[in-house]
């Protein structure tokens, strides 16, 4: 660890890694000169600064759409002559939008190339035995930009639920098809009529696919550079002010926008970890700085003691997000304690979610110092206690 002579700018690391590095697709050349230059940066603070590579398959994540909609494109070509096989092919498609997004599996990963990510982690010891671990995280990479997030905004949700939802339709319309054949009861009509919902689906779904993300990779100084502004300040204000009890874990995620980075480091670290809590954050550049205690799209349901104990340090409000997610629900989903800090709109929504007008500009400085004091505060107070 080399002595600080400089005080750190959470604007100025912001503008310096979109100006003189841009944007960041996870596992791209661009990343990992991001986590290159995030290393650097806590090698000047840190104890202790380690890199650690994973392999993932980062296509999958938003691509396994196209996959399924493949499925129901095939799903409804063979409905009027073989709809039980149309039953059983909906249902994997109903199934990989389940268990991809919602439940981060990685159910068709392998059918996507394997790539290499990399975590940055810090460590600062405190000045007395440790008795606790604490994670404080953000990601360094950035996404691609989202069209129909620009085009929807707070409604693209209702849009995605609404589309998974008529493959559960397709699958109803197959299995009743296929009872009317075996009872002998059908007739064109109803045929017919019961081919109209796979159709539905197999227009929603072939929308959604190919409209969801653009090539474009968003600048990410909002999502999600500010959140590790945070995490390097973080750093900087404890390697002089040494906490008593806590060892601070500094960690900088690869690949949060395929949710793989931070699944790869509780994945390795679990025993370690099992005790430790983890203070998330994401887009905490723009909008109303809450505690995050649940994440729905990922049906993660964070740490609401942990988010009541950070409440009753800062009184910042505590809300669900109702609409995409962070690296605290593959925390939770392991049964750790995890919240994540976010910027939201007064629908709940993070800001400047994948779009390209993610820029430097965007920025509110007092909405990082505000989380930065907070979280400053949280911990120390936390630290009294053990």
């Amino acid at each position: 660890m080399a002595a600080v002579k400089e005080k750190f700018s959470m604007v100025n690391f912001i503008e310096e890694v979109c100006d003189e590095i841009g944007p960041r697709l996870g596992t791209y050349s661009k990343e990992k000169e991001a986590g290159l230059k995030i290393k650097g940066i806590l090698e000047k603070v840190a104890d202790e600064v380690v890199l650690e590579d994973f392999t993932c398959h980062p296509a999958a994540f938003l691509d396994f759409a196209k996959v399924a909609w493949y499925v129901v494109l095939g799903g409804t070509a063979i409905f009027w002559w073989l709809p039980i096989v149309s039953f059983f092919l909906f249902i994997y498609a109903f199934t990989t939008y389940l268990f991809e997004q919602r439940y981060l599996k990685e159910y068709v990963d392998f059918l996507f190339p394997t790539k290499t990510g990399t975590n940055v982690i810090g460590k600062l010891k405190p000045s007395g035995k440790p008795k606790q671990i604490v994670i404080c995280s953000a990601h360094h990479d950035s996404a691609y930009e989202f069209p129909l997030f620009r085009k929807f905004k707070h409604k693209f949700g209702i849009l995605a639920y609404f589309t998974t939802s008529t493959m559960i339709l397709g699958t109803l319309a197959a299995i009743s098809k296929f009872l009317l054949d075996i009872l002998m009861i059908s007739s064109v009509i109803s045929n017919i009529l019961l081919l109209c919902l796979p159709l539905l689906s197999c227009v929603l779904t072939g929308y959604m696919s190919f409209n969801l993300r653009s090539n474009f990779v968003i600048p990410g100084a909002n999502d999600n550079l500010s959140g590790v502004a945070v995490v390097l300040a973080l750093a900087h204000h404890f390697v002089t002010q040494r906490l008593k009890n806590i060892e601070l874990w500094l960690i900088s995620f690869a690949c949060e926008e395929c949710m793989r980075g931070s699944k790869r480091f509780v994945q390795k670290h679990y025993e370690e970890v099992r005790d430790s809590k983890t203070v998330n954050f994401d887009m905490v550049g723009k909008g109303e700085i809450c505690i995050i205690s649940k994440e729905r799209y990922f049906s993660a349901t964070l740490s609401f003691d942990l988010a009541k104990e950070f409440q009753k340090s800062t009184d910042l409000p505590i809300k669900v997000n109702h609409f995409g997610g962070s690296d605290a629900a593959n925390f939770s989903k392991k049964g750790l304690e995890a919240i994540t800090l976010a910027g939201l709109t007064p629908h709940n929504y993070y800001h400047t979610w994948h779009i390209l007008g993610d820029t430097p500009e965007v920025i509110e400085k007092e909405k990082l110092d505000r989380t930065l004091q907070k979280t400053i505060k949280y911990l120390k107070d936390l630290d009294s206690t053990l």
